[in-house]
């Protein structure tokens, strides 16, 4: 987190209004992060859950200290320089920053996998040009990243950084004539609406509360805010200035006590920022405002060990983040597994020394003019300039990235063409013999439930005959999808706004999101969340190749369950979910379908403790599907095995001689729970099964990362649409012979005209 100027607005202490109590400070919030992010690394058993508070102290310690300068120097001067107060952040910033992304970059590009290369340099091209947390609110939830980039943590950089660039502008406005009191109207407007915008917004959309300025602004509105009072108080009668000085004690004392007790409590399971962020705020300004009082916190805050870490906290919070990754990458590989604590702690530890060295070579000579450099408006352009040819140099391995993967197929060269578009003209391979893959066994419908006739038919797709074992395990372009594909060989209904997203809550449109033969006379629908997507392609084979209609209603982490659930990235009930699946019902009421097929994946976030077991949690998916109208016939697909700790395309890229090393184990493939779910709702709501884990995961040793030649997955458990396209011939095999009894118990099958 960036340190801003020593110079406060008010107190006593050292000359020059240095505060010592506030260079502490710094030092605990950054020793917070650091620990925060060792431990988020290694799993240790002791941790610093809610470390990540110490972002938010810096964004209070940094409105105090910008606002307090732009004020005296305004009541000062009558006016603010603009061109000196942005070249003083210059010299204070990008020296450093520069510095840690100039040596990030190249390090990245060596260690991060093949297939992140291009993302990892396009996130240190933003982190130069200060825009990080714009990207990363659009590509990362911070507490729960795919893979972690070594320039995360510029996101807190690009927000301070916004913040300098507008405030400035904002209080000349404001604070034209009476500098305090315009100052203090205009950041008490910026924390009322800041604040409120995080509620609605860490409800709505937690990414973008976390990452962006409009929602962090009244953390630094807030500071200013004490900077702008401070003035103030000291024109207050002495007996007032006595009795304040003595509550600042004590609440600042229970502040800091919050604040460590904050620290310990919150997690990532915790909505944030929010209401929630309400605590390390006030703490951060309340151990200001008590900090240079004799007996208050700052007794403690003073001390020479924590002020050396506060000291050098900017160089610290920079260089921290890239050598626990990257060390982590050189030492273990792509970290898919935690590092050992030890291992997370030495790192973390050793980014002490480097920090006091970057702080002694780089940002103190520049920030305290040792350094010459031009006069303040080319001092602004020279450092711009430095950065832009930092972002530059990152947008350059981008590219030499990308070409890598185009000579294994990448996206340069063989982008994914859309597959999946709904047709009039389905493929008919109907007469395949039936007899090639043994019938399954089929639940018994529920009583007096008339099953919706369906005519007799033979599976319309013929079983792939088994090629030749592969002369080479090489990753090459000869793979289908391509490496360079394969994390966004997304399905058709991604691809087409057909996949409901958190916020969703209505199904779209009768008529819309339509597949197969879209004027086909037998309808199907396909039910259920991101997984159900991810299987589109090879339940859209079978409705295209008997000809029928295919309507899908889908929703990421959404289950299709009766019971109240919760979303990872809301932190919440996940309100949304039950929302849209009930209008899912009453859309499949008033237009029911002849098939409805229910597939989910095996994680089901329960709310409540009563709905956490297997048992539950099948009754519930039994009690959803009983609202589906009776003539419609229900089908489950049980949850495919998948390597849920390691993304495919990673190890792939990590293993290109040999991919035969990204083969998961099968107790992590299946778990201990896998079909368990799906196996009780089968029988409560009499729901036939159809399972393909042979198909994905055959015979009895690992689970292929690469099968017929083709990825089987696009992440750690999304299947890419090229796979799950081939996996049309098992679900028709399983399929019809399913419809074929329900319609006709006992009835064998034989050929018909039309498939």
């Amino acid at each position: 987190m960036q340190r801003t100027s020593n110079r406060s607005a008010a107190g006593s202490g050292e000359k020059d209004n240095f505060r010592p109590d506030i260079e502490g400070l710094r030092g605990v919030a950054v020793l917070l992060v650091v620990f925060f992010h060792a431990g988020l690394l290694s799993n240790a058993s002791f941790q610093i859950p809610g470390g990540f508070i110490g972002v938010d102290l810096f964004f209070v310690v940094s409105g105090f200290l910008i606002t307090g300068l732009l004020i005296r120097e305004r009541e000062r001067t009558g006016k603010v320089s603009f061109s000196r107060f942005y070249a003083r952040r210059v010299r204070r910033i990008l020296p450093a920053a520069a510095v840690v992304l100039l040596i990030t970059i190249p390090l990245s590009f060596a260690l991060v996998t093949l297939i992140q290369r291009p993302a990892t340099m396009e996130d240190g091209a933003s982190a130069a040009l200060s825009f990080a947390n714009v990207r990363f609110a659009l590509t990362t939830d911070y507490f729960n990243p795919v893979s972690y980039s070594p320039f995360l943590h510029f996101w807190s950089l690009g927000v301070e950084e916004q913040f300098y660039f507008v405030w400035p502008a904002l209080l000349a406005v404001v604070a034209w004539r009476r500098p305090r009191l315009g100052a203090g109207f205009a950041l008490t407007v910026v924390v009322v609406a800041s604040f409120a915008a995080s509620l609605v917004m860490t409800d709505q959309n937690p990414g973008w509360a976390f990452y962006m300025l409009p929602t962090r602004a009244w953390q630094l509105a807030a500071g200013g805010l004490l900077a702008v009072g401070a003035g103030s108080m000291a024109r207050t009668p002495l007996p007032i200035r006595s009795l304040v000085s003595r509550v600042l004690v004590i609440v600042g004392w229970f502040a800091l006590a919050a604040l460590i007790v904050d620290a310990f409590v919150l997690d990532s399971t915790i909505p944030y920022p929010g209401m929630a962020a309400l605590v390390p705020t006030l703490a951060g300004v309340l151990l200001i405002a008590s900090g240079a009082e004799r007996h208050g916190p700052g007794v403690l805050l003073g001390l020479m060990p924590i002020r050396f870490i506060g000291k050098i906290s900017y160089s610290l919070y920079l260089w921290h983040w890239p050598i626990l990754i990257l060390g982590g990458l050189y030492l273990q590989g792509p970290l898919q597994q935690a590092l050992a604590p030890e291992q997370a702690f030495a790192l973390a530890v050793f980014s002490i020394p480097v920090a006091t060295v970057s702080w002694g070579l780089i940002e103190e000579p520049f920030r305290r003019g040792r350094i010459p450099l031009p006069r303040p408006s080319r001092t602004v352009l020279a450092g711009v300039a430095v950065m832009v040819i930092v972002a530059v140099l990152g947008i350059s391995f981008d590219w030499s990235a990308q070409s890598t993967l185009a000579n294994l197929g990448g996206p340069d060269t063989a982008q994914v063409q859309p597959t999946d578009q709904p047709t009039d003209q389905p493929t008919d391979t109907s007469g395949a013999d039936a007899t090639d893959t043994p019938p399954p066994s089929v639940a018994t419908l529920s009583p007096g439930e008339s099953p919706t006739p369906t005519p007799v038919m033979t599976p319309a797709l013929t079983p792939s005959p088994a090629g030749p074992p592969p002369t080479s395990y090489a990753v090459t372009n000869a793979l289908r999808p391509t490496l360079g594909n394969a994390p966004t060989d997304y399905e058709q209904p991604w691809r087409d706004g057909c996949l409901g997203w958190e916020r969703t809550t209505v199904p779209p449109a009768w008529g819309k999101c339509v597949y197969g033969k879209t004027n086909g006379t037998y309808t199907v629908a396909l039910i259920g969340d991101s997984h159900a997507s991810a299987l589109f392609p090879g339940v859209n084979e079978v409705a295209k190749a008997h000809g029928w209609k295919l309507v899908v209603y889908m929703k990421i982490d959404c289950s299709f369950v009766d019971f109240p659930t919760t979303a990872f990235t809301l932190k919440r009930e996940y309100t949304e979910c039950e929302t849209w699946n009930n209008n899912v019902l009453a859309r499949l009421a008033a237009h029911p379908p002849d098939l409805a097929i229910v597939h989910m994946s095996r994680w089901v976030y329960n709310i409540n403790a009563g709905d956490g077991s297997i048992t539950a949690q099948g009754n519930g998916m039994a009690r959803e599907m009983e609202k589906i109208p009776k003539s419609t016939e229900v089908v489950m697909v049980t949850d495919i095995p998948d390597p849920w700790n390691m993304s495919v395309p990673e190890c792939l890229s990590s293993n290109l001689s040999d991919y035969r090393r990204c083969a998961y184990s099968r107790a992590t493939g299946f778990g201990s729970n896998l079909g368990k779910r799906e196996a009780v709702a089968s029988k409560a709501a009499g729901v036939p099964l159809i399972d393909l884990s042979g198909s994905i995961c055959p015979g009895t040793g690992a689970c292929p990362a690469v099968l017929n030649g083709m990825i089987v997955f696009r992440d750690q458990h999304h299947l890419t649409a090229t796979f799950a396209k081939s996996l049309g011939q098992a679900i028709d095999q399983q399929l019809v012979p399913i419809l074929v009894a329900g319609s006709n118990p006992g009835a064998a099958l034989s050929p018909s005209p039309g498939g």
